[in-house]
């Protein structure tokens, strides 16, 4: 009887706290749902857990809007730039095996890794690769993994003719082919593949049971969240070749144990998965950044980079964070080691929402009287982005002159050219229409060729997460085609940058 009344006091504990916390955290509960729908997303998922412990989990949405497929706290999502802390974490522990060192050489360990300034490529240590300090602009480099049929090593070699903005360890330019990089040192220095690496050393001791490194690990059981891109569903895509950029993909109950990882300081159960110093290391400033409008409104006063992970300071405490983002998903993870918690938000859609809950969720659980509503203002500066955005193109269209002809005949258009970085592209005529191939990605981009004003095509590639794009042919001094450069307006791949020559 007396065990029978102790069972019964701890399970109406139980049921009286989960109440309690459901109560609590009610508004906030509605809130991320009103969120979802003004938003117009597809899906959400998101998780705050604590350091032994899972505060508040939830689903709203579609894991298929066309379908009607409900989200789960199970259903996956490609999590994009939130693996390059996983990247980090390979190369931490490879450190803690003493089979490298954060100051080694990148040559070290990969003889092909060449940079258009020879020098800084001889001096560019494994921590570099790490921080985004290497003398590129952020997205330097993007469309040579992007949607191409070129493999990681392949990606490294040709990043060797990019040239660089900035001298070596003086200003931040986020940079995925650096992250790829480090992935082929974990490769090379473990002999094992990276996706194999991580699921033997991260994903199984933390029993991370439904996150993958490919879409080819998927099996029947796998709840995908499919990508929507503009609203519309999309097709599930494959970034292998992104590797320790942003190959991975999971779902908030895993990703709850990886935050509980770092709230442990790299410790699971009783096994210490990282050294103090290597836990310390990639959790530590490495390169400051500048703070800008949004930051000072949102009371951030510093901002850096660590390892595999931003830096900043909100409502007086330092927190880790990182978004990330592909083709029809955005993500947001953060931690507030200080106060023993952190959060994962995972969407199916293409907002800023993410960041704003990462706010929304530190003024909740750290008890916020006065609670700021972040998704309402940062939702207002996105519809006026898209406004603008809408407002440059119909200007670019009162600019139009279509009186302006070519001056040169479209037989002499068509041909083969390349770029020396990222490679060939094809003008070809298909059933009377002129059409632009560039053949590392010409499942994506493809498109016919419309006549805009004289030497300037409009092109749509297939890709519906890119919009429309201007091809522009120039000529030499006897007018014959020299070449072409794109003109494709966009904040994550610079076309601008491409210069195709015609081969003879």
């Amino acid at each position: 009887m007396k065990n029978f009344r102790i069972k019964t006091f701890w399970l109406l504990l139980v049921l009286i706290v989960g109440f309690h916390v459901k109560a609590q955290h009610q508004a906030f509960d509605e809130y991320v749902a009103k969120a979802v729908k003004d938003y117009d997303l597809p899906g959400l998922t998101i998780s705050i857990a604590g350091k032994d412990s899972v505060w508040f989990q939830k689903a709203y949405g579609y894991a298929n809007a066309e379908k009607q497929t409900k989200a789960t706290t199970e259903s996956v999502f490609a999590i994009a730039s939130i693996s390059k802390a996983f990247t980090a974490t390979c190369i931490g522990l490879l450190v803690d095996d003493g089979k490298l060192n954060w100051s080694d050489r990148v040559q070290t360990h990969l003889p092909y890794f060449r940079l258009s300034d020879e020098y800084i490529a001889s001096q560019m240590t494994i921590e570099d690769l790490l921080c985004h300090r290497s003398g590129f602009k952020t997205f330097d480099g993007d469309l040579l993994w992007y949607m191409t049929d070129y493999e990681p090593k392949e990606i490294v070699e040709r990043f060797e003719n990019y040239k660089l903005s900035y001298d070596h360890r003086t200003i931040y330019g986020y940079q995925n082919i650096m992250f790829i990089a480090a992935g082929l040192v974990v490769e090379e220095v473990s002999g094992q593949s990276l996706g194999d690496f991580m699921k033997e050393r991260i994903f199984e001791p933390l029993q991370m049971n439904s996150t993958y490194t490919s879409i080819d690990d998927y099996t029947k059981e796998t709840q995908i969240a499919y990508p929507h891109v503009n609203g519309k569903l999309d097709a599930i895509r494959n970034y292998d070749n992104s590797a320790g950029a942003a190959l991975i993909s999971s779902n908030v109950v895993d990703m709850s144990k990886w935050i509980q990882f770092w709230l442990n300081e790299g410790i699971v159960g009783k096994d210490t998965l990282l050294s103090k110093h290597t836990y310390k290391n990639l959790l530590e400033m490495h390169t400051p950044i500048p703070t800008g409008g949004f930051d000072r409104m949102t009371g951030v006063e510093f901002k850096g980079y660590a390892l595999g992970w931003f830096l900043m300071d909100y409502q007086n405490h330092k927190v880790a964070h990182h978004g990330g983002g592909l083709p029809g998903y955005i993500s947001k993870i953060f931690l507030v080691p200080a106060e023993n918690y952190g959060g994962i938000i995972l969407t199916n859609g293409e907002t800023s929402l993410p960041t704003a809950l990462m706010l929304n969720s530190i003024d909740e659980f750290e008890n916020k009287t006065d609670k700021p509503d972040w998704a309402g203002t940062i939702l207002k500066f996105s519809k006026a982005a898209d406004q603008r955005k809408e407002k440059a193109k119909v200007e670019r269209y009162a600019k139009r002159n279509e009186k302006l002809k070519s001056n040169v005949a479209t037989d002499k258009l068509i041909g083969v050219y390349e770029d020396m970085v990222y490679g060939e592209a094809k003008v070809e005529e298909i059933k009377g229409n002129l059409s632009l191939t560039l053949v590392p990605s010409k499942k994506y981009f493809t498109s016919e060729m419309v006549h805009w004003q004289q030497n300037t095509y409009k092109v749509k590639f297939k890709d519906e997460f890119l919009p429309e794009g201007f091809v522009t042919f120039h000529l030499n001094a006897n007018g014959e085609v020299e070449g072409f450069k794109i003109d494709l307006p966009n904040p994550d791949f610079h076309f601008h940058n491409l210069d195709f020559k015609k081969l003879n």
